[in-house]
């Protein structure tokens, strides 16, 4: 998983002295010890001890806008699915921070790694937060970055014709990716037509568990409108990790909630959506060794998933 993928952007090394002057502002507070939350390729997380009480410190990459994005589906969804409280936005330098409220948990993706199965009640949680946020409609939000973005069943071969990508995935598995693409152009067409406000990121590493078994949906800078079923893709794209009985439980529980009910084939629908993630990763002109890796790991497993 990518707990262990190399960071694209270095983390961003705060000083007390900044600190205490971000929480000096925020809240009168003095900062008592602080930490970074060494998970994540992009922003920067630390979690800051005050003598008010506990925060999570969001320090985005410089000129990035991704922040507008979080309050955006904060003002949106606060009051309709569990997400940590945005409590204010300031800077640090030129960064823009976001400080929110900390949520004593565990990510679902560190339960998941311990081999721990998850309970029907984490998976049905998911599932119904899934359909209210695609429920969301532009009258219910706005202040997003806007993206124009070419008819799906293009991605493809944009990726593929990637000179980084194609190294690293070898010709073998870009021939591959290929026969799917085209034995299966009438389902991927379908995509298309499941399109609703979505998380984007919407991973088990950006879910919070805590003591209580309340499931917190963080990190929204990539949210916006979108292929519906590119969140389900994320949230099942490890397979080995969900059995059969959960993949049913997801669809009746995320159906009973949901304006626009899953097509019959959603599971398969998502995993070639979801394909186009690491297809688009592994094109990066960096070097991700260990990222990269596994990105080519995701790519085999979806098409040994379909037979090829």
């Amino acid at each position: 998983m990518d707990h262990l993928w190399e960071r694209s952007i270095p983390l961003y090394k705060i000083s007390k002295y900044d600190l205490n002057s971000i929480f000096h502002n925020f809240n009168s507070s003095t900062v008592l010890k602080f930490q970074p939350i060494n998970i994540g390729c992009r922003n920067t997380n630390y979690i800051v001890q005050t003598n008010s009480g506990k925060y999570l410190l969001r320090i985005c990459p410089l000129n990035d806008e991704g922040f507008k994005n979080e309050v955006a589906a904060f003002k949106a969804l606060y009051d309709l699915v569990n997400m940590p409280k945005l409590l204010s936005i300031t800077k640090v330098n030129e960064n823009s921070c976001l400080i929110y409220e900390y949520i004593e948990s565990m990510s679902m993706q560190s339960l998941l790694l311990e081999n721990q199965i998850l309970e029907n009640n984490v998976i049905s949680q998911v599932a119904r937060s899934a359909a209210i946020i695609h429920n969301l409609n532009e009258d219910d939000i706005s202040g997003l970055n806007e993206l124009d973005l070419p008819p799906f069943d293009t991605w493809y071969d944009l990726f593929l014709n990637n000179d980084f990508a194609a190294k690293r995935l070898g010709a073998d598995t870009v021939n591959r990716v290929k026969k799917l693409v085209t034995d299966h152009n009438q389902l991927i067409l379908q995509i298309d037509l499941y399109n609703s406000f979505i998380h984007c990121d919407f991973r088990p590493a950006n879910m919070l568990i805590n003591k209580e078994d309340k499931v917190f949906f963080v990190d929204w800078e990539y949210a916006g409108f979108g292929h519906t079923l590119a969140d389900i893709g994320q949230f099942f794209r490890y397979e080995h990790c969900f059995n059969k009985e959960q993949k049913r439980l997801f669809e009746k529980e995320y159906n009973s909630v949901a304006k626009i009910k899953l097509p019959r084939n959603w599971y398969d629908l998502s995993k070639l959506r979801d394909l186009v993630n690491p297809l688009q990763m592994i094109g990066s002109n960096r070097e991700l060794p260990q990222k990269f890796r596994d990105l080519k790991g995701i790519v085999i497993d979806t098409l040994e998933y379909f037979g090829y």
